[in-house]
């Protein structure tokens, strides 16, 4: 698997936005779901690392509001959430919800549009 940072090559997380899918990396061998930041299963040790996608089902851990902005896609104020994957892995997103009610442990599912995705809380 290629090095994902600093570079215009599209990954396996990019191009599945662009299709409406939010991936995870896998072990091909051992099929172990990873954190987006291994580069070797931390289970069985391969190198062998795939993409595949996930459910967009997750946990949300917590909201912050951010006051700055450094792109015009994300005018501030806006909400960043940190959330776990159902498939285990953590990820920072976007939030579309209210900040007063946002609270751990509440249910949240991705949602895609113009190649990019946030989180929404979802009924339990």
């Amino acid at each position: 698997m290629s090095n994902p940072i600093a570079t215009d090559e599209p990954d396996g997380f990019r191009v599945g936005l662009a299709r409406g899918e939010l991936m995870v990396m896998s072990c091909s061998p051992c099929e172990a779901v990873l954190d987006y930041s291994a580069r070797y299963c931390t289970v069985c040790g391969s190198p062998e690392i795939r993409w595949r996608k996930a459910s967009g089902k997750a946990e949300l851990r917590c909201v912050v509001e951010m006051s700055v902005s450094y792109t015009l896609e994300l005018p501030p104020p806006f909400l960043i959430a940190s959330v776990k994957l159902e498939e285990g892995p953590h990820l920072l997103a976007p939030y579309i919800g209210f900040w007063e009610s946002a609270y751990g442990g509440q249910p949240v599912a991705a949602q895609f549009e113009n190649g990019g995705f946030h989180f929404r809380s979802v009924a339990a």
